[in-house]
């Protein structure tokens, strides 16, 4: 190497050692205006929450909006669907401004959203519009009726060796043969013996048992009677939907109208399809009516990238009879109850006492679901928070949860959730004073271990505070 060259490698070395590396300015992963055209995969559901005197405000929604981004990068998550908003105003909240000020008004904003693995997108076209968009701001907008009937329960664990699945061959959707060939007004035990054993039993409705098969699949009965069969229940939270275990054949939404009318079909292809002239309703529905039973086919907007243009996609459907209302949610009454029962039972672990199941179940009373999990493990629900999960007759975990229901129709204030001395929306300082020594801190979770039991309690920043939001129980 000669001198020239020489000088110019020192050069071009030293401008590479000297140059600043180039960042992106933005690598949190992004919100999609569209759910993706592949099997994307939920990684978690994930909540922001802030209290402010200026809910509509850009640098309210924008500051929201990059929490949740950043809380998506925390988790190994590639993208985020914003699926919900809420704006609550809090009476008891309100602030002054000097002496003589009126009283300003607060208000608690929160979005929430799943964090989703990235896919192979097949296809642009098409796409099914996620509920809001990357702005924050709100794409369709979901109603139900209610009405009020009374009603009463039970339930028997599950004893058999194995649980019924059986093949389902007809995928019919029709007024004539109803849904693989359950009609409206089959009764309760000819549904079972038909399609299997559920994946979720609710006795939360005043009137009604509604069972599940998978997440997509719900049938209400009346008096033994079924009357109505839905794809879709809007009261039921992403939390609460995430913990029913998946089944192929109904998550696969393989129901068919008239021999071509599918899950995901064209509003044009189904007119096509169907006798008569259908036109979509403002509500963005379809209704096929006898004289007993409706079938409703329920539509959202989906618009292409490249053209502009705003296309209907079929998403889910009722089948009901004509007179069928919807029944209103059973208010959970012994909520302060049930969450007093916990709080004893920690305290007994705490003393290294030793929980009697039955005894703690039959004083928690009847619940008002069950998740079926295997032939020998089920999860019971108590309340719109509390789950207990329960394997060969022993006690496995005791959940509280955020939100298992969306009932802000129903009572938009209610009591926190308690769990002895850890309840929900209090903050971390407030609460360091009842943690042990030896806790284990891992980013918003503590973990408190002892020889008997676990407790993990979850975190969750609000109006600038780590508050608690979630608790596990997990019994050894």
């Amino acid at each position: 190497m000669n001198c020239l060259e020489k000088f110019i490698f020192v050069t071009l070395l030293s401008l590479l050692l000297f140059i600043a590396p180039v960042v992106a300015q933005d690598e949190l992963p992004a919100i999609l205006d569209y759910y993706p055209n592949c099997a994307y995969q939920i990684i978690d559901n994930a909540k922001v929450k802030v209290t402010t005197e200026q809910p509509f405000a850009d640098k309210t929604r924008l500051s929201l909006l990059k929490k949740l981004r950043r809380k998506a990068k925390s988790l190994g998550a590639d993208n985020l669907l914003l699926i919900d908003k809420k704006v609550k105003i809090d009476k008891n909240r309100a602030a002054t401004h000097g002496f003589a000020s009126p009283k300003v008004a607060s208000y608690t904003v929160s979005y929430q959203a799943e964090l989703i693995s990235q896919c192979k997108v097949n296809n642009n076209k098409d796409q099914k519009l996620a509920p809001y968009d990357h702005h924050g701001y709100k794409v369709i907008n979901i109603n139900t009726a209610t009405t009020t009937i009374e009603t009463t329960y039970s339930f028997t664990p599950p004893i058999k060796e194995k649980l019924n699945h059986p093949l389902i061959v007809n995928k019919e959707l029709s007024l004539a043969n109803g849904l693989y060939g359950i009609n409206i007004g089959t009764s309760y035990q000819q549904v079972v013996d038909k399609l299997g054993d559920p994946s979720v039993e609710l006795f939360m409705f005043k009137g009604e048992r509604v069972i599940g098969y998978g997440r997509n699949h719900w049938l209400h009965f009346r008096s033994g009677r079924l009357v109505n069969i839905q794809s879709e229940m809007s009261i039921l939270s992403p939390t609460f939907l995430n913990k029913i275990p998946l089944r192929d054949f109904f998550d696969d939404t393989p129901w068919v109208i008239a021999n071509q009318i599918m899950h995901r079909s064209l509003l044009s292809k189904a007119k096509s399809a169907l006798v008569g002239d259908m036109q979509l309703s403002s509500k963005k529905e379809i209704v096929i009516s006898d004289q007993n039973n409706s079938l409703i086919l329920y539509f959202s907007a989906s618009k292409s990238h490249a053209s502009g243009d705003i296309t209907y996609i079929l998403d889910d459907f009722s089948l009901q009879e004509n007179s069928y209302i919807t029944s209103s949610y059973q208010m959970d009454n012994r909520r302060k109850t049930q969450f007093d029962i916990l709080g004893g039972a920690l305290s007994k672990l705490n003393q290294e006492q030793v929980i009697d199941f039955q005894s703690l179940t039959s004083k928690l009373e009847q619940p008002i679901g069950r998740i079926t999990l295997s032939v020998n493990s089920y999860i019971d629900i108590y309340n719109s928070n509390l789950l207990v999960e329960v394997k060969n007759s022993e006690l496995v975990s005791i959940q509280l949860l955020e939100e298992l229901f969306n009932l802000d129709n129903y009572y938009p204030k209610k009591e926190p959730w308690s769990l002895g001395d850890f309840v929900q929306g209090k903050s971390i300082t407030e609460l360091n004073r009842f943690f042990p020594d030896d806790i284990y801190e891992l980013g918003n979770a503590v973990q408190i271990d002892s020889d008997e039991f676990q407790l993990t309690l979850w975190f969750d920043d609000y109006d600038g505070k780590n508050m608690l939001y979630e608790a596990k129980v997990t019994i050894y």
